[in-house]
């Protein structure tokens, strides 16, 4: 069996180098506070989340948590109603209760739908809901908000971020954990946009460093009879840039490829299987770009940083700064780069960047 984990939410000595996320995380809940973690998907967001939660309860810390995923969501009314009902549903085990506590705190409000769209006033009702209930139950409740860049799909998604930013302020016994998959999107909310400002406790998400990713590799090795050294351990993390999600899986394919000590030439063997894994799902990726798109990701690649270069418009056939602009935006909004300060650019998804690297522009 593998000694690996990585497919579902990882607790115990599995969990790694998130140790000052947790404890900040904790704080901020224990505090009354809000909190805000986004990133790429698979880098431990649900991990840090559930670790968090353990530690709560270790203190312990008595809390009650409703969980709400926005996912598939793509109107306001939806959310709305998904919101109100995933928070019923956790204080009313029937029908009938969920029925009678939204009678006595969201008067006129129809929780299974109406034909008429919620005005703002019954949206300020809902998201005001989490604060009723837990004074009513005398609670502290967390309300946990998964796929949160999802509301930026919506046909007026700033209406959404405004009244439920005004009803948090106002939160005394409730806290909010916000999670979103989309780093741009997040950004876009949170960063170019400045909702939620001085509401929420951003908690930075940074890569595990590479000595605690080879010592837990060649630990995983040791407790399932086989040998990694540090070397070889080293360079699954440097494969994949150490994402935590992709580490682990390379490091799976390597212990299983392993008869008794792992070397260099099963670690690149292990690597081409998590390629062939992958690879519809990245040919899928480069399929949706367009000519020039996928020009300016090679740019990129060759440490471009200022585009609109004549010399680099004409070496990538980028056309123009205005194309370039449009380029910047396109795959910005595909989740694929983010561009950050002084030029830099970072690529979301390693594996995808090592393929494109390695496979797709090497032929």
């Amino acid at each position: 069996m593998s000694p690996f984990e990585y497919n579902r939410i990882v607790t115990g000595n599995n969990f790694i180098g998130r140790s000052k996320e947790v404890a900040r995380l904790t704080d901020i809940i224990q505090n009354g506070k809000n909190a805000l973690l986004y990133g790429p998907p698979k880098i431990g967001k649900r991990s840090i989340v559930y670790n968090a939660m353990l530690e709560l309860e270790r203190i312990p810390y008595d809390f009650t948590v409703c969980r709400v995923d926005f996912f598939n969501i793509r109107s306001i009314d939806d959310m709305a109603l998904k919101f109100t009902n995933e928070l019923l549903a956790v204080f009313a085990t029937t029908a009938a209760e969920r029925e009678d506590i939204a009678e006595q705190m969201l008067p006129g409000i129809d929780i299974n739908g109406s034909k008429e769209p919620l005005t703002d006033r019954q949206l300020q009702h809902i998201f005001s809901l989490p604060e009723k209930i837990a004074q009513k139950f005398n609670v502290r409740l967390i309300m946990y908000l998964k796929q949160f860049q999802d509301i930026s799909l919506f046909e007026r998604p700033a209406k959404v971020f405004q009244i439920l930013e005004k009803s948090m302020v106002k939160h005394k016994l409730s806290s909010y954990i916000i999670v979103g998959d989309k780093r741009n999107a997040m950004d876009d909310i949170f960063v170019n946009h400045n909702y939620f400002r001085n509401i929420v406790i951003n908690i930075p998400i940074p890569p595990i460093s590479k000595k605690i990713f080879c010592d837990y590799i060649c630990n995983s090795f040791a407790k399932g009879g086989k040998r990694a050294e540090t070397k070889q351990a080293g360079t699954i993390y440097d494969y994949v840039e150490g994402d935590p999600w992709y580490t682990q899986h390379l490091a799976e394919i390597c212990f299983l490829l392993t008869k008794d000590i792992l070397d260099q030439k099963t670690v690149e063997l292990g690597f081409q299987n998590l390629i062939n894994m992958h690879e519809y799902e990245l040919h899928n990726t480069v399929y949706s770009l367009s000519r020039h798109q996928i020009q300016m990701i090679k740019a990129i690649l060759d440490g471009v940083t200022k585009f609109s270069k004549s010399e680099i418009l004409n070496k990538y056939g980028l056309n123009s700064s205005a194309n370039v602009n449009h380029l910047k935006e396109a795959l910005t909004k595909k989740e694929i780069v983010t561009f950050v300060k002084k030029g830099a650019v970072e690529f979301n998804d390693s594996l995808l960047k090592a393929w494109l690297k390695d496979y797709f522009f090497a032929k």
